[in-house]
C-alpha cells in the first residue's frame, strides 16, 4: 500500500518500487519524457534528459539506449554531493514497455 512496483516485461525479476510521491512526480513529467523519446525516434538531436523524482531517484532518457531508466543514485564515500553515481537499484524500460506502462496508468490510479 502506498507504493507502485514497476517490473520489466522481458525480465520480470527486474523492478523498481516507487513511493506514491515518486510515482506522482514521474507521472507529472511523463509528457516531457515522451517528447524526449519522440526526438530520439526522429533523430532530431542527441538526448541526455534526467529528472529528479525524489530521494535520489532519477528518470533518464539517453540517446543510444532507447529506454526510460528509473534508478536510485548515490554519492560514493569521500566524494562531494554533486558527484552522484547510478546504483544497480533501478529499471530500464524499453520503449514498448514504457508505452505499455502509460496505458496502465488509469488502472494503477484506481
Amino acid at each position: 500500500m502506498g507504493e507502485v512496483k514497476i517490473s520489466s516485461i522481458s525480465m520480470p525479476e527486474k523492478h523498481v518500487t516507487l513511493t506514491t510521491s515518486r510515482w506522482a512526480r514521474l507521472m507529472s513529467i511523463r509528457h516531457q519524457i515522451n517528447i524526449e523519446l519522440e526526438e530520439i525516434e526522429l533523430y532530431v538531436r542527441s538526448i541526455a534528459y534526467r529528472a529528479h523524482i525524489g530521494d535520489n531517484y532519477y528518470v533518464s532518457v539517453t540517446y543510444g539506449f532507447d529506454c526510460v531508466d528509473i534508478r536510485h543514485f548515490y554519492v560514493p564515500y569521500g566524494l562531494p554531493c554533486d558527484q552522484v553515481r547510478p546504483s544497480r537499484n533501478g529499471l530500464a524500460l524499453r520503449l514498448d514497455e514504457w508505452k505499455h506502462l502509460l496505458k496502465l496508468v488509469p488502472t494503477i490510479h484506481k
